[in-house]
């Protein structure tokens, strides 16, 4: 009995710990599908900080390009359209943050591999509270409902 009781405790501990860090709730998550030769692209998501402490994304990564960063877009007085980039985005407790086609969004740059035809890419987020959060995004094609937005 106490030989499987132990490891029985050992996995509810450890089962019960990695749902712990679930503060970071990643939800709408796409990537858009650009011309094959597009060296890059953009990706969007909902983040939700469902922890109990404030929480920071201080770095992204994906495997499909040789850098990541996040920007935002901004269009000045004299209608000019420019995008700065964000070092580090703020998620209050209970606050969710929209990156969104014309707003806020992860830029992918230096595409390795043609996105046409890809089901996927993986993103990776990193938090400064809750660690790596890792997303596949589904790569979807301007012309469908969530396009509208071009670099």
């Amino acid at each position: 009995m106490k030989k499987t009781l132990l490891p029985l405790i050992i996995f509810f501990a450890l089962v019960q710990f990695s749902y712990a860090e679930d503060s970071i709730v990643i939800s709408d998550a796409w990537v858009r599908e650009v011309p094959p030769g597009t060296s890059i692209s953009a990706g969007y998501m909902t983040i939700e900080n469902k922890g109990k402490h404030d929480d920071k994304l201080i770095s992204l990564s994906s495997d499909i390009a040789e850098s990541t960063e996040l920007h935002i877009s901004k269009v000045d007085e004299n209608g000019v359209a420019t995008m700065e980039m964000i070092e580090i985005l703020e998620l209050p407790e209970g606050e969710s943050v929209e990156l969104k086609p014309g707003g806020m969004h992860i830029m992918l740059i230096g595409i390795k591999e043609s996105l046409v035809g890809k089901d996927n890419v993986k993103l990776k987020l990193n938090f400064e509270e809750s660690g790596d959060v890792t997303v596949e995004a589904p790569v979807k094609s301007p012309r469908s409902p969530a396009g509208g937005h071009h670099h």
